[in-house]
């Protein structure tokens, strides 16, 4: 008899007339042609059955319980050149009926036309190699409830996407790093209370506004970047803002220091007669 995976559970069942429970004669009818062909008709009670055999083993039998078993010794061929329609269970209320097969090698299917399938439970599968699958057209998935991907069940798994675009409809959650070349926000890019939003080798934003570019640390409220900071038009500050070393063409503050454009208008030269011309100090007028 096959016995197929146990995860299955189904064996092929055993004949009526086996070797404890031979045919009584004169109930079991059999006609045997000279090749070894057989034909029996089993009129045995609690035993009855209908067996048609090929000499070379393969054959059908119809068991007393209704069972039917068609073994076939070799490769099997069905053609159907209609509809084909195949019915297991019936729809009764009671316990649904299984379908199970069993294949020891490959499975290959050729469809012209359109596949539907409508599953009224849950579908699971385990794929103990890799999983591989092309769409040639337009790919959609949508799950009423939640979804969830892992990949990889330590540091060497990983999920690779590659789209032109990929376009989210919520919000996003990364516990992790996020590396991109550049991230455009149309709204604002926000850190929590304990993080922090790095720029540079270990510049960062802190958590009460302070923004650093470059290596320097963030102070809160303060901006610091070590290389240029260029403005079009205006750069504005609520407090101060502090440039040893840059000219501004626009700045405006309520309190400010530039100290290379503050010293070289306080340094001038006045060119009155009584002090003979030369260096002053500072000026009373000071800049704005």
């Amino acid at each position: 008899m096959n016995k197929p995976d146990a995860f299955w559970g189904w064996n092929e069942p055993e004949s009526a007339a086996n070797t404890d429970y031979q045919p009584v004669n004169p109930y079991n009818h059999t006609r045997l042609t000279d090749s070894g062909h057989l034909i029996e008709f089993d009129d045995t009670k609690t035993r009855e059955r209908i067996r048609v055999m090929h000499r070379s083993n393969t054959f059908i039998e119809m068991h007393p319980n209704g069972d039917e078993v068609h073994k076939i010794w070799g490769d099997g061929y069905y053609i159907t050149l209609g509809d084909h329609n195949i019915s297991i269970g019936v729809d009764d209320g009671n316990l649904a009926k299984k379908l199970n097969i069993t294949v020891y090698g490959d499975v290959n299917m050729q469809i012209a036309g359109n596949k539907v399938e409508n599953i009224d439970g849950d579908v699971t599968q385990h794929i103990k190699g890799s999983y591989t699958q092309v769409v040639e057209g337009y790919s959609s998935v949508t799950s009423q409830l939640g979804a969830s991907i892992t990949a990889g069940g330590g540091i060497s798994g990983g999920l690779q996407i590659k789209a032109a675009n990929v376009n989210m409809d919520g919000n996003s959650r990364i516990r992790g790093n996020l590396n991109a070349g550049n991230i455009y926000s149309q709204g604002r890019v926000d850190t929590s209370e304990t993080g922090g939003m790095r720029a540079g080798i270990a510049g960062f934003v802190t958590p009460l506004g302070g923004v650093a570019v470059g290596f320097p640390l963030a102070v809160p409220g303060n901006i610091i970047c070590v290389g240029t900071m260029n403005a079009g038009i205006a750069v504005n500050a609520g407090v101060a803002m502090n440039s040893p070393l840059s000219n501004f063409g626009n700045m405006f503050a309520i309190m400010m220091t530039d100290v290379v454009n503050t010293t070289i208008y306080d340094t001038h030269t006045h060119l009155g007669v009584m002090n003979g011309g030369g260096m002053t100090g500072s000026s009373t007028i000071q800049m704005a």
